[in-house]
């Protein structure tokens, strides 16, 4: 069973909607497969503006959650076929976790390296366990992340490395890793996610999120979060 990572879910939500719409609510509902979701974007009048369609991907290990999300943009009832984005959830906890300008986050498609991003611009030390930090620095944090790779970063300009990744995916990837590079590119952690050759959610799942995002707006906007 495909389970998704149920704190990455706000985070890759707000990542994923980042460029949207002016939208005043989105209303987000799963499929009877939870690795699918639909994520609306409403006006405060109602009107739908638009849509996305998030995949959690399984992780290797069917015991953890997925910390990859695959963006898609919703067209019409169904998922587009090329991706809008790929958003990986990366994290780091134990003693003497700090800020690294060095650290960055890779992704791999089929065993091509893409793009790379500086994980120190999105992660955060999110949870400090000591009553009292010790002087010398934070001890025994969680470092956590989120981290988007899209075909336009930051200014706009084309990331063609994204892009190339994003291809992968929607021409039928098997495989898609996430790695931590530390210092010179030593690889610090390495996940390996499978994409079991779909490229893009299944329509009948799709389908399903959507009408419950649908109903969501309609009869209970409370649900919806603000945006």
């Amino acid at each position: 069973m495909r389970t998704p990572a149920v704190a990455f879910a706000a985070c890759a939500l707000s990542l994923g909607l980042a460029s949207a719409a002016h939208a005043e609510r989105v209303c987000t509902a799963q499929a009877a497969d939870p690795a699918i979701s639909v994520s609306l974007h409403v006006s405060d009048d109602g009107m739908v503006q638009g849509g996305e369609v998030h995949w959690a991907v399984p992780n290797v290990r069917p015991d953890l959650p997925s910390m990859v999300h695959i963006v898609y943009p919703l067209v019409g009832d169904k998922a587009g076929v090329r991706p809008l984005s790929i958003i990986t959830l990366n994290a780091v906890t134990g003693d003497n976790i700090v800020r690294s300008s060095t650290a960055s986050i890779q992704i791999v498609v089929d065993g091509a390296e893409e793009a790379i991003r500086a994980w120190d611009q999105y992660a955060q030390i999110v949870e400090q366990l000591n009553d009292q930090p010790p002087p010398q620095g934070v001890s025994k944090a969680s470092f956590l992340g989120a981290v988007p790779f899209t075909s336009n970063y930051q200014d706009g300009r084309r990331d063609t490395d994204s892009s190339a990744a994003l291809s992968r995916i929607a021409d039928g990837a098997h495989t898609l890793e996430v790695r931590l590079l530390g210092k010179g590119g030593v690889v610090m952690d390495d996940h390996t996610y499978m994409l079991f050759d779909m490229g893009s959610p299944p329509p009948g799942d799709v389908k399903t999120a959507l009408d419950a995002s649908t109903k969501m707006a309609k009869q209970d906007p409370a649900r919806c979060q603000p945006f």
